[in-house]
């Protein structure tokens, strides 16, 4: 529930538990946990739901990421280009792949790589850009892959918060060579943790799938297994899938309700220089997961919400603040603008209307 003890909260997985539960007992029963028949099948749905030949599930949206630059060939020296505002995981993918991380900055409108700056930190050494497709915005991935195309660089899409968002009835992550999404419990879809990479490519979908279990090139035998290359273990389980496969039955609808909350709020909310959303193009096909907005006196509102029991959250910090990519903000003047004026608002799919209406009333009492 979304009101608990009229709280209202974040977001929250939504689960058909006697669904799970029956299913649940057909993985138990049949005594073989890893990754199997449900995997699969939750592999071959997601491919098909999102029109991409391949899907390859895996334990988290981090891994998809690091699975697809390891895919990719991306190795030490070699440059990946990640907004400066995005998850920390973003760029944690490239520190684990052993790559060197060069930050851009955004565009202060939609929170997506800011092309200018993007154009600006292109070398020789560029081998791969990460366009983040934040809350579920993807206008600028177009123009992003026809600037790697040019240049020979890869286009992995962190589209973890962008499952089922499309651009031109053109699903997000479809566009450039990986796209990746993750499976955490604040997502539209959620396995407890875990992830998919989807590509159209034959031969990166076989680098996936081998660098994911080991390296292995053959069906699990035991000690006499081939092996093509170094590899991990980053497999999914069934009990995971059966959780996936549950909720993609309810896909359409959560998507319905999502977009009826942005609807909500732009109606209702009071927008000027002191507060406004981020906004989304339904049109297009952009899906809003969460509602984000910048807010002047943006933590004084946000304990003032907390009063009245509403619960938001505070947006991440530039990546340029954090220790281990500590940068001074002279290149990022829009990141420098955004920094603590971001916040999300309540986004959880089980909000009813007059839930939305209240945090409407609140936050336009106190800009009044």
């Amino acid at each position: 529930m979304t009101m608990k003890k009229n709280k209202i909260i974040l977001a929250e997985p939504v689960v058909d538990v006697k669904n799970v539960m029956q299913l649940a007992g057909k993985v138990l029963r049949s005594n073989f946990f890893n990754e199997y028949k449900f995997t699969k099948l939750l592999e071959k749905k997601i491919s098909n739901l999102l029109r991409v030949k391949y899907a390859v599930a895996t334990t988290s949206g981090t891994v998809s990421i690091f699975l697809a630059l390891k895919a990719l060939g991306v190795k030490k020296d070699d440059e990946v280009i990640v907004p400066n505002v995005t998850f920390p995981a973003t760029a944690n993918a490239v520190e684990l792949a052993g790559a060197k991380i060069v930050l851009v900055d955004v565009n202060k409108n939609d929170l997506l790589i800011d092309t200018k700056s993007l154009l600006k930190n292109i070398t020789k050494k560029t081998k791969a850009i990460i366009p983040v497709h934040i809350s579920g915005r993807g206008s600028n991935i177009k123009k992003i892959v026809n600037i790697a195309k040019n240049r020979k660089i890869f286009v992995i899409e962190d589209a973890a918060e962008a499952f089922m968002s499309k651009i031109n009835n053109k699903y997000l992550g479809s566009f450039g060579d990986i796209g990746c999404f993750s499976f955490a419990p604040n997502k539209i879809l959620t396995t407890g943790q875990g992830g998919i990479v989807i590509t159209n490519s034959k031969s990166l979908y076989k680098k996936l799938y081998r660098l994911k279990d080991q390296g292995r090139t053959s069906l699990v035998k035991g000690g006499d297994d081939k092996y093509s290359t170094i590899g991990y273990n980053f497999k999914f389980t069934e009990l995971q899938a059966i959780l996936g496969l549950s909720q993609l039955k309810e896909i359409t609808k959560r998507q319905k309700i999502l977009r009826n909350h942005y609807k909500i709020y732009k109606k209702y909310l009071i927008q000027n220089e002191k507060f406004k959303l981020i906004g989304f193009n339904l049109k297009k096909g952009e899906l809003p997961l969460w509602i984000d907005v910048f807010c002047l006196k943006r933590n004084q509102l946000y304990k003032f919400l907390q009063k009245k029991r509403i619960f938001c959250r505070y947006f991440w910090q530039p990546l340029n603040t954090l220790k281990g990519y500590k940068k001074s903000f002279s290149n990022f003047k829009n990141s420098k603008n955004l920094n603590k004026r971001l916040m999300w608002l309540p986004s959880s799919l089980n909000l009813k209307k007059k839930d939305l209406l209240k945090i409407c009333k609140e936050i336009n009492k106190f800009y009044s």
